[in-house]
């Protein structure tokens, strides 16, 4: 008679078995992206690629590998940790190397419309390709329901959307109301400052902050997400945290102005990883509202532990 640890492999076996069976039956399915494109994938996708980190993102989270990711300022994204040794680099986000992608010949390709849209027929020569608008909360819970069930996990997907949502409430209802905040991206040495309805900046607000960039003026149009500031305006609305990303290593550029700024004064002046800017993927998301919490309110939200250090926030610092 066959051992009760035994059987219950057997069962679990069959189990995992019927599941990959049912996920294989459940194909061909149809994804409709935000280009309004139908996708059908014939099968489930074996290997894909990310332009952005976003499918990158999602496919750790389902517990998958990624085939292909690309990079911003030709480096990998700290925030993803250990999770993308040795993914084939794709090259820069917004120019995909099309003849290694190519070479890669994914099943399927998860990239930002606006960096995928120029080069769409010749990456859909390579494999399926499903390109999201990725700005505001709702982009993020739908495309990853959708992109979750194109590699058959929906369930998943589903499940990582709730999850996130339920800790999102239950910050906002522990975060205290009034501290004003600015969340800048510099680029080529222009700061630009987000409106509210970037995912970040939501989160921001979720907080209880006030984002001193306010609401866009276009808010029928969900591009632009952020405005060029000067360092005038900066230092009159002059908020009581900052929170930037840069791209390239190093100190910010100098500017008298700076140094006038409440928050850089205060010590409460920060540069943070690229889950900021790219943070509509399961793990991004829920890094930037647990570290963001404790970044507004340490008093109340502890830092988070499990940030990889090259992507937890430091210090701003400044060319002298």
């Amino acid at each position: 008679m066959p051992s009760l640890r035994l059987l219950l492999n057997t069962v679990l076996a069959a189990a995992i078995l019927t599941g990959g069976m049912a996920h294989a039956q459940s194909y061909p399915r149809t994804i409709v992206d935000d280009r309004n494109k139908s996708v059908v994938l014939q099968r489930q996708p074996k290997s894909v690629a990310s332009i952005s980190t976003f499918g990158a993102d999602l496919l750790t989270s389902l517990g998958r590998r990624v085939d292909g990711l690309s990079t911003l300022n030709n480096k990998q994204s700290a925030f993803l940790g250990d999770a993308t040794a040795g993914t084939v680099n794709l090259g820069e986000v917004h120019q995909t190397n099309l003849d290694v992608l190519a070479k890669l010949s994914p099943d399927l390709i998860i990239g930002l419309r606006n960096y995928t849209e120029p080069f769409a027929n010749k990456i859909e020569e390579t494999g399926k390709l499903l390109a999201f608008d990725l700005v505001t909360l709702d982009d993020s819970m739908s495309a990853v329901e959708r992109a979750s069930k194109a590699v058959g996990s929906e369930d998943k997907g589903v499940a990582l959307n709730a999850r996130f949502k339920e800790r999102l409430d239950e910050y906002a209802a522990k975060a205290p109301k009034g501290v004003r905040v600015v969340f800048l991206w510099h680029w080529a040495d222009v700061p630009y400052a987000f409106y509210n309805h970037h995912l970040t900046t939501h989160i921001m607000g979720r907080l209880g902050a006030v984002n001193v960039q306010g609401d866009t003026p276009t808010p029928q149009l969900k591009s632009p997400d952020s405005a060029a500031i000067t360092m005038e305006t900066l230092l009159r609305l002059n908020p009581d945290v900052i929170i930037s990303f840069r791209g390239d290593d190093g100190p910010f550029p100098n500017n008298p102005v700076w140094f006038r700024l409440k928050a850089v004064k205060n010590g409460r002046a920060w540069r943070v990883g690229d889950q900021y800017i790219m943070s509509h993927g399961p793990i991004a998301r829920d890094m930037v509202l647990r570290e963001m919490a404790h970044l507004l309110h340490p008093e109340r939200f502890p830092a988070p532990k499990d940030i990889p250090v090259k992507a937890r926030a430091t210090a701003m610092t400044f060319v002298r």
